[in-house]
């Protein structure tokens, strides 16, 4: 065969074969050739969506309801929110979640005065996560079983809010709460290079991390013990934190953005607002890609500034003194 055919052939099967493993491998969303994961019998896309408790997510120190709360007034209660299909991280019960907490609460009381969010908190002292499982696939969740084109597509955010929202009556003093929500899953909607790894409602009742990406990247050496999976992460660079961790990294900048959009931040009355977010440091944590060392640059957008008849987050009722 002339090596003048062989050439283009070979680039032509060489790109192909990069976009067939692109598909099956590195997006969550092409998956027609790969099996097809045997979903469990509680999972049903078209029926009330509803909580669900699997054999194997009964496991020692979770909690799958809000425990008695040791303070009646405004504080962020945490929940770790799975579809039916995906595996238990157990981010509630191996300490991700609870050390990426604190060491967002470290870093606002080194960029304060001494101010933290305050957490729901049980009788024993520790960090309330609630472990939660609905009957739904993350099919569902990004409208993928939908095969009527003509029916609105809803975003991932608002079916988790409207999840949170309509079973009020699970949580103590719902309406004194906001709740910041890790979900196993992504927000369908994405640009070329990278993912959306946190939404929130401005001044709204639910904050959201994303702890799965749909682009399939290695964070780190951990493995899951269970099945040897690697662990995978919306933030590129890192991922929750370990155990004593105290690192603000990625993940955490992701994580106290959308908490303090939902605290009504920035308002519109900042000096550099722009959608939302402020346009004077990129590092800023409040900057539209979370940065991770100033919490109001030169103070004059959203803490500790001297504007009139604005909003400052340092009086917001969510944040408490550090004793």
């Amino acid at each position: 065969m002339h090596r003048y055919f062989l050439i283009p052939f070979i680039g032509f099967f060489t790109i192909v074969s990069a976009f067939v493993f692109f598909l099956q491998f590195i997006n969550e969303d092409w998956k027609f050739i790969a099996p097809k994961i045997i979903l469990p019998d509680s999972c049903d896309n078209y029926i009330e969506t509803e909580f669900i408790i699997y054999e194997n997510d009964k496991k020692i120190n979770r909690s799958f309801k809000d425990e008695q709360d040791t303070y009646k007034g405004n504080q962020f209660h945490p929940i770790f929110l799975l579809p039916c299909e995906r595996v238990d991280r157990e981010y509630d019960i191996n300490n991700k979640i609870n050390s990426s907490l604190l060491a967002i609460n470290k870093w606002l009381r080194e960029q304060t005065s001494n101010q933290e969010i305050r957490f729901d908190k049980k009788l024993d002292g520790d960090i309330d996560i609630t472990f939660l499982r609905v009957n739904k696939t993350m099919d569902w969740f990004g409208d993928l079983h939908n095969k009527d084109k003509s029916i609105n597509i809803t975003e991932v955010s608002n079916k988790i809010e409207k999840i949170i929202n309509n079973n009020s009556n699970f949580f103590n003093n719902f309406s004194s709460k906001k709740f910041i929500i890790f979900f196993e899953g992504w927000e369908k909607r994405k640009y070329i290079d990278y993912d959306i790894c946190g939404k929130s409602r401005f001044n709204g009742n639910i904050a959201i991390y994303y702890t799965y990406s749909r682009f399939k990247k290695n964070i780190g050496d951990d493995v899951i013990l269970s099945n040897n999976d690697r662990i995978f992460s919306c933030t590129h660079k890192d991922h929750l934190n370990d155990m004593n961790d105290e690192v603000f990294g990625d993940a955490e900048a992701t994580i106290l953005h959308e908490m303090i959009h939902a605290l009504g931040f920035p308002a519109s009355c900042s000096t550099n607002n722009k959608f939302y977010h402020v346009t004077d440091n990129k590092s800023d944590i409040m900057h539209k890609q979370s940065g991770k060392k100033y919490l109001d640059y030169n103070n004059d957008d959203y803490y500790n500034h001297e504007l009139d008849n604005c909003p400052d987050l340092k009086n917001s009722k969510f944040l408490k003194e550090f004793l």
